[in-house]
């Protein structure tokens, strides 16, 4: 009878043990993020934007600033390094999952040290020059090695010699366009 009593002990030991020590296999570090994995966060966040109420009605500034918080706000939660995080964001503008302008904006924000990086990417400056948009990006660092990025974002001459707003959605095929 001692004995059916310990058997019973140790088998409930068992199945309360089982389930903390399976947990701690699954508390380890999840890997590392990738550009390709970042993919997903970014298109996302782009769809999330342009799920907001009267999105398609928006004016071309408030689209990119909506798509720039939303997709900046994903990666800043990511864990990706700066590198990643530009590599990541070249790749949406070659897939067109994101506008060359909306890229570098969330670079200066989320990775200013990339910014340039991303500014100088050849498809970022191809897509900029084949809809007749253009970026440009001033960065400078202080003392401590911080990095303040100022992007200024033109859209094609509007005619009397004005620039219209950046529209995000030149030359990009993305839920959020509409396309």
């Amino acid at each position: 009878m001692f004995s059916r009593h310990l058997s019973a002990v140790a088998v409930s030991i068992a199945m309360v043990a089982a389930p903390v020590g399976s947990g701690v296999a699954f508390a380890q570090t999840p890997p590392a993020a990738t550009a390709q994995s970042l993919q997903g966060v970014i298109s996302t966040a782009a769809r999330g934007a342009a799920a907001q109420s009267g999105f398609q009605t928006m004016a071309a500034d408030t689209k990119t600033s909506a798509i720039v918080t939303s997709v900046s706000g994903a990666l800043a939660v990511s864990g990706a390094s700066p590198e990643v995080i530009a590599d990541a964001l070249i790749q949406a503008v070659s897939d067109g999952t994101i506008s060359a302008g909306v890229a570098i904006s969330v670079a200066a924000s989320v990775a200013p040290g990339m910014a340039a990086k991303v500014a100088a990417a050849k498809v970022v400056k191809d897509q900029l020059a084949k809809t007749g948009q253009t970026a440009t990006v001033t960065a400078s660092t202080d003392g401590a090695g911080g990095v303040s990025v100022l992007v200024g974002l033109a859209g094609a001459d509007a005619g009397g010699g004005q620039t219209a707003a950046y529209d995000p959605c030149a030359g990009v095929i993305a839920a959020y366009c509409g396309s």
